[in-house]
């Protein structure tokens, strides 16, 4: 069992600063409203007094910065003084005018920056509430499933609360909420209604509230409970499905805006620029800034963007995380599942994957895909190092990027496959369980005949927690042994909702039902997910070959023409002949950069995962090598 407790934050202030305040605060409550209302709804352990002094300590920790800012200012309030003055009769009618401008403008400045920085510390509470406001959406109704697979088993209502509270792997911020139920009963000696209504009035999710004032009438007037969390739990899954909706349709004109300011945009603007500085205009430093700039600078933007507004959790392959038995039971029995008729091929190749898999022990790799940059990173310095003066630097850092991503990216997808494969037969391994447990069987029996099954990859797995019931664990310990083999957020939440179930009765088969629901609607809204957005990662691909194709056009078609003549060739005194090699450098910067972003951003986009996006800016950044070096001839 995974305990959690209320966090505690360790921050230096000066303690007659928190008395200062708690006076403060006493004389006048009303001021500090609210500071204190969005305090509670972040749930940072701080007491109001204790938050005004931290926020002021760390302000005063600015100073310097502000005085530094403060003498930039006055040093540069000169020239703008000299420049107002001959431009408008502005002057103060005193000697020193420039001189006491100065310092006025330097003060202001220094005031100014203390007073953004303290601003900001005290919004601070308020920034972290609507954090948490979206996580306790998002978690609502997994809680509320194994809510009612609770309470179909029995469970005490304090007991709920508190295993909810001990759950924070899988319930989240919700488990920080019903922790503070419990503490308030255990701890203050309070009834539990009215700390359901405490935490009701304080929490930041509006959803959440309704359901805390709805689940305290229904305690307070005596009405069945598990009928309430049926109600709330269809109710959840239309606002669930509505909210999937209003996402993936926000996903598509996010979509839209990305190529129209990240991809056409500078692709245009770039084409403008190049025509303007041959028309003697210096349009140089424009298009560096929209290279080295906007293009990166953009699409970090627009990744934080849709990073910070994702409905699903990062779904990873942990692999093994307990140790194995050195005893193993064989599993036998006519149900077995048995291999079907494969071509040679295929078979060959899974069995050298499974090979290669064992020989070298990847389940560390494939738990932590990260470990393999301890050795792909040094070789791609080391690739670096030999070959930088041999090829153009930006090949050269192309290349050793490529060597030190690929492995971690070839280990990420491998992770992800079988994931996504295990994930996909849950639903029905959960459906069958629940049937057998409905039937009649207890879930240890149930079990055994589900191993037995065709579930595809997971039916190793379920061999493994039989395997782990036949020698000697409960029922409860196989299963989360299960839970970290896998390492998935989904079996994380099934498995608690029937452990929990278990710890009750042995009929959970409305638990495991709506362990399975929620399953399935999650699993349902990711392809949908994926399925939406696969043309507009069709679309970031072609955008990006229109791209290249554009620039080789351009570079062969168009400047090195123009390159060619000269002034006198031209009748016009305004004609800049264009620099071919200084251009054609910049746009194979241009290149490479966008193919990195647009690679990342179609990963994000499709997966919502950045290491997604990798294989496609590998991918991109490979084509642009190529192109450049065999057709446009600038060389690697």
């Amino acid at each position: 069992m995974r305990q959690s407790r209320l966090e505690r934050i360790d921050l230096f202030y000066p303690k007659f600063l928190a008395k200062y305040y708690f006076k403060k605060y006493l004389k006048n409550k009303e001021k500090y409203s609210w500071i204190e209302r969005n305090l509670k709804a972040s749930r940072l352990p701080l007491t109001l007094p204790e938050f005004l002094a931290v926020v002021t300590f760390y302000t005063l920790l600015f100073i310097p910065l502000a005085v530094f800012l403060s003498y930039g200012a006055y040093v540069v309030s000169g020239s703008v003084y000299s420049f107002l003055t001959s431009i408008t009769p502005f002057y103060f009618g005193v000697a020193n005018g420039k001189q006491i401008f100065s310092i006025l403008i330097s003060l202001a400045v220094g005031v100014l920056t203390i007073l953004i920085v303290r601003s900001l510390l005290l919004r601070v509470p308020s920034i972290i509430a609507r954090g948490r406001r979206a996580k306790i959406d998002a978690t609502l109704y997994h809680v509320a499933s194994l809510m009612l697979g609770m309470t179909k088993g029995g469970t005490p209502l304090l007991d709920m609360f508190r295993t909810i509270a001990e759950e924070r792997h899988v319930t989240g911020e919700i488990g920080k909420e019903f922790a503070i139920i419990v503490r308030n009963v255990t701890v203050f000696g309070k009834d539990i209604i009215t700390s359901i209504r405490e935490v009701a009035s304080t929490t930041p999710s509006q959803k959440f509230r309704d359901f805390l004032e709805d689940l305290a009438s229904v305690l307070e007037g005596g009405s069945s409970l598990s009928e309430f969390l049926e109600f709330k739990i269809s109710h959840l899954a239309e606002e669930r499905e509505r909210a999937y909706e209003l996402y993936v349709s926000s996903y598509e004109i996010l979509a839209e805006i990305y190529v129209a300011l990240l991809i056409v945009a500078p692709l245009f603007s770039l084409i403008v620029f190049v025509v303007m500085n041959m028309m003697n205009e210096d349009t140089m430093n424009l298009m560096r800034a929209i290279v080295y700039l906007y293009i990166p600078l953009g699409g970090l933007a627009f990744i934080y963007l849709v990073k910070s507004s994702k409905l699903l959790e990062e779904e990873r392959w942990k692999g093994e995380r307990v140790s194995e038995v050195f005893l193993h039971a064989t599993v036998s029995g006519n149900g077995v599942s048995r291999l079907k008729r494969r071509s040679g091929v295929k078979l060959f190749v899974k069995k050298a994957l499974r090979w290669v898999e064992r020989s070298i022990k990847m389940k560390s790799f494939l738990r932590n895909p990260k470990l393999s940059f301890i050795f792909s990173v040094p070789i791609a310095l080391a690739f670096f190092f030999i070959f930088y003066k041999e090829l153009r630097i930006e090949s050269a850092l192309t290349f050793s990027f490529i060597l030190a991503v690929l492995p971690y990216t070839i280990l990420y997808e491998y992770a992800s496959y079988k994931l996504k494969r295990l994930e996909k037969y849950l639903p029905d391994f959960l459906r069958g369980l629940g049937s057998l447990n409905e039937s009649g069987l207890n879930i240890v029996t149930a079990i055994k005949v589900m191993s037995s099954s065709q579930l595809g990859v997971l039916t190793e797995e379920v061999q493994r927690i039989r395997r782990d019931i036949e020698w000697g664990k409960l029922v409860t310990e196989a299963l989360e042994r299960f839970e970290e083999r896998v390492g998935s957020t989904i079996v994380s939440k099934v498995v608690s909702i029937i452990n929990r179930a278990l710890m009750a009765t042995s009929n959970v088969r409305a638990a495991i039902f709506a362990a399975a629901t929620d399953v399935e609607l999650l699993l349902d809204f990711r392809e949908r997910l994926k399925n939406a957005m696969f043309s507009y990662m069709v679309i970031i691909y072609v955008t990006f070959g229109v791209f290249l194709f554009t620039v080789v056009v351009i570079l062969q078609n168009f400047i090195s023409v123009f390159s060619n003549f000269s002034v006198a060739q031209i009748a016009g005194a305004y004609f800049n002949p264009p620099n071919l090699d200084e251009l054609s450098t910049l746009f194979y910067h241009a290149s490479l950069i966008n193919a990195l972003v647009n690679g990342i951003i179609a990963g994000v986009m499709s997966e919502e995962t950045i290491s997604a996006g990798l294989k496609h800016s590998i991918f991109l950044m490979l084509s642009c090598l190529f192109v450049f070096a065999f057709i446009v001839g600038v060389g690697l």
